[in-house]
């Protein structure tokens, strides 16, 4: 796991905020590695993007995730079996998840906890290759024309 040094400007969340966010995440969120960039770009050497996801019918509970996550609430064009609208909140930017994922994993369960190792996992090694110069590495590649990205489409 990784340890709580990251800091974030915009978001100073309280415990009692931490706790509540990682009980409803703990019940409603997802949380999701997206791998497909390596699969259709040939010069992708980044590792894979985390985003947590959560939707509810209460727009004013995901109002407040979005509040206190300094994010936006979007309405999925879907509504539930009894016509309701559902409001959901994304975190997909590093520097949010790189300050939340930790500060809520002691208050989950076993289960999520294992969701969480590999993102948290994604997390630190995204710092790694980018502090290592990974993405200018990357941008080199492709400009010297040594590997050509092209998307793969399947």
């Amino acid at each position: 796991m990784q340890k709580e040094s990251v800091k974030n400007e915009k978001l100073n969340l309280t415990k009692i905020q931490i706790a509540w966010l990682a009980g409803l995440f703990e019940g409603e969120a997802s949380f999701t590695l997206d791998k497909r960039a390596k699969k259709r770009y040939a010069v992708s050497t980044a590792p894979p993007n985390v985003s947590v996801k959560i939707v509810l019918n209460d727009e004013d509970v995901i109002q407040t995730v979005a509040n206190l996550l300094d994010k936006n609430v979007y309405l999925p064009k879907r509504l539930t079996i009894k016509n309701n609208q559902t409001y959901g909140c994304s975190i997909g930017d590093r520097n949010t998840l790189l300050y939340l994922l930790p500060r809520i994993y002691p208050y989950m369960g076993k289960r999520r906890k294992a969701q969480l190792d590999p993102c948290l996992k994604a997390l630190n090694n995204w710092v790694i290759w980018f502090n290592s110069g990974g993405r200018s590495k990357m941008a080199k590649k492709r400009a010297t024309g040594y590997i050509r990205a092209e998307r793969i489409y399947r």
